[in-house]
């Protein structure tokens, strides 16, 4: 499916809102990319030490949020670089990873649908990583449909963000698990579709 199907269609207005100001006050786009990792950092505290699935969601969406901050910063600002680009992925991989471990925490020794917590939570890694690798391996072999599938970052995350809101964060984690598998592999399958494509118009 393709981004304009995203869901960061229906934040581009708050995430605007915010960016504007912070475009106007000179705050960087990395400042920002680092400020949505401490988020991160601070729902990876929080689940384990407080017990609440509705901070910690609340926390994983500010950290999403930021995620699109940083970027319509950088573009308001015309100070897009690869060196932010870099930073800002190095940075989403940590974010999710610190998030998930915090829900690993939390339920340690727990057992759900016959697995432990922290095997899912693994699972949900690997799913995770999967769906970016196969993104940043076809856009260096220059394909040119890349935001494809409905698992992407952003519905991920706001995913986790409703289920640990409503209190069913365990729920949340297969959600999100099954979505980075899913989307890992369709988008596997459409790269290699646009590659043998390519090559056999060659």
């Amino acid at each position: 499916m393709p981004s304009k199907f995203r869901v960061r269609g229906f934040f581009r207005g708050i995430v605007l809102r915010i960016a504007r100001p912070l475009a106007r006050a000179g705050v960087s786009p990395n400042s920002i990319t680092y400020a949505s990792l401490f988020f991160a950092l601070c729902a990876f505290l929080v689940l384990p030490l407080t017990d609440s699935p509705i901070l910690f969601g609340i926390l994983v969406f500010v950290t999403g949020l930021l995620d699109g901050v940083d970027g319509s910063v950088a573009r308001l600002t015309e100070s897009s670089s690869t060196t932010g680009g870099l930073i800002d992925s190095v940075v989403d991989k940590a974010s999710e990873v610190l998030i998930l471990t915090g829900i690993a925490l939390r339920y340690q020794d727990a057992i759900f649908l016959g697995l432990s917590v922290e095997l899912w939570v693994i699972f949900a890694i690997f799913g995770w990583l999967m769906t970016s690798y196969t993104r940043a391996r076809a856009e260096s072999l220059e394909v040119s449909d890349l935001d494809i599938g409905v698992g992407g970052r952003s519905e991920r995350l706001l995913t986790l963000v409703i289920f640990s809101i409503f209190g069913f964060i365990l729920w949340g984690l297969l959600v999100v698990t099954i979505m980075g598998f899913a989307t890992a592999g369709y988008r596997l399958y459409h790269y290699k579709q646009q590659l043998s494509a390519r090559e056999s118009n060659n």
